[in-house]
């Protein structure tokens, strides 16, 4: 990733990569008035939509290489929409991007700013990005809600009263919280519905039933809404409850 000397070979001299050009240090040194980049190059793919993008060098030389799409955004140049998909699916559940299938070979991504959001179309043959487009908004959906519940995580929440016997040794798979106050929710069964079972720290530590909508819903004191913590893992209720406990010792 980044700038090689105009003599230095690069790791996509010998790949047929269409659209490959070099950014000119020399000619960028002068129109910013930065000496940093003189004697430099810097590898570039433009499509046929005629966007640019950065591509970086890739640890997997069958990846062809790196295309920095925008923010946390990158993408292997080559391989199938599929395992773009996967790929892009798992950036976005840490970044708070949009990813979406379209059709047969196709993605759509959001960003966090109104001009992140991209078509990617691959090729099935070649496996790989034929071409990236920028979408207007004026041109194109509204950018998706984010699900506070994603399917996978769904899946996952074993049904209502299926964990009655496991008492507080049963885990909690969820987390969900308020960024702007205290309040969190744990989630160990879940009706497939609405409902949870879990345990809530907000006014005291208890064990209850919660609702998927009502969180959707709820604000916190500053408007902001409620999120899932994506780093959370597994924990049992009962050192969950003693955790909290301790805090609102404090």
């Amino acid at each position: 990733m980044g700038w090689y000397k105009k003599e230095q070979p690069t790791p996509f001299d010998d790949l047929p990569l269409a659209g490959l050009f070099f950014l000119d240090g020399d000619l960028l040194a002068k129109l910013v008035g930065r000496s940093w980049t003189v004697g430099e190059k810097y590898p570039m793919i433009a499509f046929p939509s005629e966007e640019e993008f950065e591509i970086w060098e890739s640890a997997n030389p069958e990846r062809g290489g790196i295309l920095h799409i925008f923010g946390e955004m990158d993408l292997p140049l080559k391989g199938t929409r599929d395992e773009a998909l996967r790929i892009a699916t798992h950036i976005g559940e840490q970044c708070g991007y949009v990813v979406q299938s379209q059709g047969d070979n196709q993605l759509e991504v959001w960003g966090q700013d109104e001009d992140e959001h991209f078509l990617i179309t691959y090729d099935p043959q070649a496996s790989e990005i034929r071409d990236i487009a920028k979408l207007k908004p004026e041109e194109s959906a509204p950018r998706p809600k984010i699900p506070l519940l994603p399917d996978e995580i769904r899946a996952q929440l074993p049904p209502l009263y299926s964990g009655e016997e496991q008492g507080l040794e049963a885990k909690a798979l969820v987390k969900f919280f308020t960024p702007d106050s205290s309040w969190t929710w744990y989630a160990t069964e879940f009706d497939g519905d609405d409902t949870f079972f879990g345990l809530v720290s907000g006014l005291e530590v208890e064990l209850g039933y919660f609702s998927l909508s009502e969180l959707e819903e709820a604000r916190g004191p500053l408007g902001l809404p409620i999120e899932r913590d994506k780093f959370f893992r597994p924990t049992s209720l009962r050192q969950l409850q003693q955790e909290h406990r301790k805090d609102h010792l404090r």
